[in-house]
């Protein structure tokens, strides 16, 4: 348990997910140090996304899923909450 391995988790999953989209033709960039609403900005054509990225049994507060709306029409993309359990990962829009 503990802080820090909660935090590299956090990243591992960032980076996890980083990579899927990637591959997927995305371009990605990481939130600084993860502090604002969402974790990875996305963007591919004209389409551009806010990510927000959850791993184990961390889920996303009512309070995050308002900040990360905001911060997607403030931004004209698409807000998605991404969750990495295990080999799982599932996402859905916000």
């Amino acid at each position: 348990g503990g802080i820090l391995s909660t935090y590299s988790r956090g990243i591992a999953a960032e980076n996890r997910i980083k990579s899927k989209l990637q591959g997927k033709g995305w371009f990605v960039k990481q939130s600084p140090g993860s502090r604002g609403p969402f974790d990875l900005y996305a963007f591919k054509g004209g389409r551009k996304m806010v990510v927000q990225v959850k791993s184990g049994s961390a889920h996303l507060t009512n309070e995050g899923r308002r900040s990360l709306r905001h911060e997607a029409r403030r931004r004209g993309a698409t807000a998605v909450s991404m969750h990495v359990r295990g080999r799982r990962i599932s996402s859905r829009f916000v």
